[in-house]
């Protein structure tokens, strides 16, 4: 059985349940057995297998229950195959064969969660959610407590993959960790795909956990494939929030190791997403050519059976070293490609069959958000039904011109939508602009509860700029930029805001950070702008930084101003004091959950305000110097 893949798409039903049906006193000895061979060669041969599957089933005299699991392999085998529509027609018959006829809980449980698989690898959620929730009030009936670890953790994939709604996943992992806990089970699979949503989420710190834990299950059990897969998880988090490129590059090593590995096992999809953590490593590092060709070695790799999500997930690396690289004309290509992955994916999530699933598992505050969904799928549905009426009430020489007007208008739509991404980009450095970051502070919304994690803004502000560009002219100045704006990109995590504030000054927003990591992460910050060296100005030229950061929300007191710009300010206040204490260091503060102090009040006598317990000051030279020295 394939374990699910690091950020791809997961299947977690156990052997119990992809094992072949248990035999049936109506079906003859001879289907049996050719349904008994058809799983043992479903795997390694599923072109095979389907052959196999479909032979017997062209026999005559077939008993009804060994016709569903020579179906239901028929099914699996086709989608491994890579032929989705005898898949989807093996699964459709089963399905009606269930229908018409009483079979016991454990046959049922078992049918139908082979069918959610082969419906989930092929990307269609919504089906495979159906008959998930048929599957887990079989596994309620004969009082499986694997089958119902299994379905809730296939819900949760769905959640954490699909759906991104990481929260929602998180819970049905947890329930299915209860169940797990109370049968006195234990198993490697399910911490692994919970610290695969935990990375999501940005909790690192229950990533490792959870991915460590994976790790000695799956060694206690001899489980190579999910041991290979966990160990590649843990080292490139690890890497990755490590204050260095020393343990980058050991990490690099030991990674490429594993997917080695990972191909010796036949494991080609963790082998492939073992290679998506080398490219976000390589970006890391500054190496976006290295980054390209593991992120194109690693979708080479992917099976083309698999779902939606693993190519997604390699488009997505492919873009991202694209852009670091200015191949802007190939970064387009890709960005359009994964746009129409995403599309696929969209109308793969059935809402209908979601709510079904929801309304057996979920509580009623979830509910109402199903019913928004549906509601705007209802009236999506509504405007495209009219608007397929008026298509068809016109005559031919006018529906010609309207497809005339609407290739124009496809086509006037794809120049503003490339006018818009230009708009929001800055032309030197490639970052987002002002304006852009801006609004995805807004669009951020409020941080996270208030206590150890918060959100912060970062500003980092090139040292002694102007006189560089006096002395070397505005080429040798804009190649600091961009050099600067290239590592900063590359050291910071997939979903930070990484923007142009304005002139020789940079901002990054971060999510879900406590103040030691934040204070790791200001550190990396400086030493990554630092290496981005002279910048072609001259060897005698070192370059440095000042850094200053604030976490949000920053204090509790009502505010006319988003917190992140409450935040803002005061991050730059703490700039200014990295600079009057001599340049190339960091000053964070961050607020107290008790601190009901005006912000204006505490810009204007921050030091006051730290003695008062009301605010932290950190810093990586101490004191802080919040006046210019005289």
């Amino acid at each position: 059985m394939p374990f699910p893949a690091p950020g791809l798409l997961a299947l977690l039903l156990p052997a119990l349940l992809l094992a072949p049906l248990p035999a049936a006193a109506d079906a003859d000895s001879g289907a049996d057995a050719e349904a008994l061979r058809c799983f043992e060669l479903r795997d390694a041969n599923p072109a095979g297998a389907v052959k196999v599957a479909e032979t017997a089933l062209a026999a005559p005299g077939i008993g009804e229950q060994a016709r569903i699991k020579l179906l239901a392999c028929l099914g699996r085998s086709a989608a491994l195959a890579g032929d989705a529509a005898k898949a989807e027609s093996a699964v459709a018959e089963m399905s009606a064969l269930l229908a018409d006829r009483q079979v016991p809980p454990e046959f049922a449980l078992r049918a139908l969660s082979n069918a959610g698989a082969t419906l989930h690898s092929l990307g269609r959620i919504g089906p495979a959610l159906e008959y998930y929730a048929r599957a887990y009030e079989a596994a309620r009936q004969s009082e499986s407590d694997l089958a119902q670890v299994a379905m809730l953790s296939n819900v949760a994939s769905i959640h954490s993959e699909a759906l991104d709604a990481y929260d929602q996943a998180e819970a049905y992992y947890a329930r299915a960790t209860a169940v797990q806990q109370r049968a006195g089970e234990a198993d490697a699979l399910l911490p692994y795909n919970r610290g695969s949503n935990y990375r999501r989420m940005g909790r690192v710190d229950d990533a490792l956990a959870a991915f460590a834990a994976a790790e000695r299950a799956a060694a206690d059990s001899g489980q190579e494939v999910l041991l290979q897969r966990a160990r590649a998880e843990r080292l490139a988090l690890e890497a990755l929030q490590g204050p260095g490129t020393g343990d980058a590059d050991v990490a690099r090593t030991q990674l490429l190791e594993i997917a080695q590995r990972q191909r010796a096992l036949e494991d080609a999809t963790g082998a492939a997403g073992t290679l998506l953590r080398l490219s976000h490593l390589a970006l890391r590092r500054g190496d976006p050519a290295d980054a390209l060709v593991q992120a194109q070695h690693a979708s080479e790799l992917l099976p083309k059976t698999e779902g939606l999500a693993e190519h997604r997930e390699a488009l997505a690396a492919q873009l991202a070293a694209l852009t670091a690289l200015e191949r802007w004309r190939e970064a387009l290509e890709a960005s359009e490609a994964l746009r129409a992955l995403e599309g696929a994916h969209a109308r793969g999530v059935e809402l209908g069959a979601l709510a079904s699933m929801q309304a057996k598992l979920e509580d009623t505050r979830s509910g109402e958000e199903l019913q928004r969904l549906q509601e705007e799928r209802r009236i999506e549905a509504l405007r495209m039904a009219h608007a397929a009426r008026l298509r068809n009430g016109a005559l031919v020489g006018v529906g010609a011109l309207i497809l005339l007007v609407a290739a124009f208008v496809w086509y006037q739509r794809g120049v503003t939508a490339r006018l818009r991404r230009l708009s929001t980009i800055d032309g030197l450095t490639g970052l987002l602009n002002r304006r852009a970051a801006s609004r995805l502070l807004d669009l951020e919304g409020p941080g996270p509860a208030r206590g150890a994690r918060r959100n912060v803004v970062f500003l980092i502000d090139i040292d002694h700029f102007k006189s560089r560009n006096d002395r070397h002219g505005h080429a040798a100045g804009d190649a600091v930029l961009k050099a600067v704006a290239r590592e900063l990109r590359a050291c910071s995590r997939p979903g930070d805001v990484v923007a142009r504030w304005g002139g020789e000054e940079f901002l990054v927003g971060c999510r879900g950070l406590d103040l030691a990591g934040a204070c790791a992460v200001a550190q990396r910050l400086r030493e990554a702008a630092a290496s981005a060296g002279s910048g072609g100005s001259g060897e005698g030229d070192t370059l440095s930084v000042s850094i200053g950061f604030a976490s949000h929300p920053f204090c509790p007191q009502p505010s006319t101003t988003p917190d992140w710009q409450d935040a803002l300010s005061v991050a730059d206040r703490a700039l200014y004091a990295a600079k009057h204490g001599g340049r190339d260091a960091w000053v964070g503060v961050w607020g107290h959950d008790d601190c009901r102090v005006p912000v204006a009040e505490l810009l204007a006598d921050p030091a006051a305000h730290a003695g008062r317990g009301h605010i932290e000051v950190v810093s990586s030279r101490e004191p802080v110097e919040w006046q210019p020295r005289a």
